[in-house]
């Protein structure tokens, strides 16, 4: 597990409860849970292959942990804490945003996927992913595999956290925004455009691409790249939503820490 990434998480997770009279086995460390977390997101293993006797805490307890963090929202904060620590180091380039989405096949269904179109109408799942100009993904969302790619941009714009620069005050929108053609419809250009942000999405009808297509776009194909070595997310194993978004807000905090090993003094 990454130092950065426990520096920051671990200042946001509630105290264990002291041991009591009764006697009985302490609970977990929350490093320790982590650690586990982390091992099923990389290598995909079910929960209940967890090796117990290496970690020092089952499979059970890690998944109850990670759902317990979400209701508190410990893993939003750690994010925006990792980009601003990023961010002071010059590592975050919001001169340009860069979106797309992935389509991702559903092992076991549920309310969260779709028909996937691309797929001959099997249950699958979509992440949409926006990226600063350099690939660091301040955003990640996940929806059914029917939702259209541009529908969920204008939640992920506003989501999108205002992180602290080497000097100046904290900047929260891209200067610009890139896409394909799956995001140049009107109302989203309409939509950018109000936020004071410069449309960058190839139009359906324009015959000239103008959208950064080999040239600025390529970070964002990259950083799809990067989500999809996590062997948990390859494919959604998850019955529920909200684990199949947890364990991709893991993986964005992952590689932004990955990305503050640069930055490490030797």
């Amino acid at each position: 597990m990454p130092d950065e990434l426990w520096e920051e998480i671990e200042a946001l997770l509630p105290a264990l409860p002291p041991p009591t009279s009764k006697g009985g086995r302490p609970p977990a460390g929350h490093r320790q849970v982590l650690r586990g977390i982390i091992f099923v997101l990389k290598t995909g293993l079910p929960w209940q292959w967890l090796p117990a006797d290496v970690f020092g805490v089952s499979g059970s307890t890690c998944w109850r942990r990670m759902t317990r963090w979400a209701k508190l929202g410990v893993r939003p904060a750690v994010h925006r804490r990792l980009l601003n620590r990023l961010g002071r180091l010059g590592g975050v380039d919001l001169s340009a945003a860069v979106v797309d989405a992935q389509n991702v096949r559903a092992a076991l269904g549920g309310e969260h996927t779709g028909p996937n179109p691309t797929d001959r109408g099997k249950a699958g799942c979509k992440r949409h992913v926006i990226t600063d100009a350099s690939g660091v993904p301040p955003g990640v969302r996940t929806t059914a595999a029917n939702v259209n790619d541009e529908t969920p941009v204008p939640a992920m714009l506003d989501a999108l956290p205002a992180v602290q620069g080497p000097r100046g005050r904290p900047k929260a929108k891209p200067d610009a925004l890139y896409g394909d053609r799956a995001y140049g419809v009107a109302w989203l250009i309409a939509l950018v455009l109000s936020c004071r942000i410069r449309p960058r999405l190839a139009r359906r009808a324009d015959p000239t691409h103008g959208s950064g297509l080999g040239k600025v776009r390529y970070v964002v194909e990259r950083t799809l790249a990067c989500f999809s070595h996590f062997r948990r997310i390859r494919l959604c194993y998850e019955r529920e939503g909200e684990q199949f978004q947890a364990f991709h807000d893991l993986a964005a905090c992952l590689l932004v820490a990955t990305r503050l090993k640069q930055y490490r003094p030797c």
